[in-house]
């Protein structure tokens, strides 16, 4: 009985020295994915019925329908350097706008940690957009990390 008492106690001190050691910087943000918040004049609002994919992307590139946002997070492939969203607002005093926003960039190969391990991290080299809903985008951070520090801005139109 005394054994089992002091394997216990040994897997336990094992346990909370590797916990105290561990390297817990991770950000809730596992991946970089530049972070856009929606504006209206100089405020961040709330816009309504957006609806956001992409655009020449495999797969189901839908990221939000009819959704009210204020931020969205748009990710980047790391196999080419730009990647296009078509976003959409529907109003209903008016049609539905479609924009489209171009993102060039250039990945980053990096390792976080043992415990975040490997990712991409982008350099944004330029944002372009359609203006038909969307007045401007402004970059707001040209290194885009798993830190969750607004990237871009995009300004609607009133």
């Amino acid at each position: 009985m005394k054994h089992i008492f002091h394997i216990v106690l040994a897997t336990v001190a094992v346990c909370i020295a590797l916990t105290a050691c561990s390297d817990n910087t991770c950000n809730d943000n596992g991946s970089s994915l530049p972070l856009a918040q929606c504006y209206v004049g100089n405020a961040q609002q709330t816009i309504s019925g957006l609806t956001v994919k992409g655009i020449n992307v495999p797969g189901d590139s839908l990221l939000v329908s009819s959704a009210s946002l204020k931020e969205i997070y748009l990710p980047l492939r790391a196999s080419v350097s730009t990647t296009s969203y078509q976003i959409s607002r529907s109003r209903a005093e008016s049609a539905t706008v479609n924009d489209t926003v171009t993102i060039n960039y250039q990945a980053i190969e990096f390792f976080h940690s043992i415990e975040c391990g490997a990712m991409y991290n982008f350099d944004i080299q330029d944002v372009s957009c359609t203006k038909h809903g969307i007045d401007s985008v402004v970059v707001l951070s040209t290194l885009v990390t798993n830190s969750r520090i607004p990237a871009l801005r995009i300004y609607f139109k009133q």
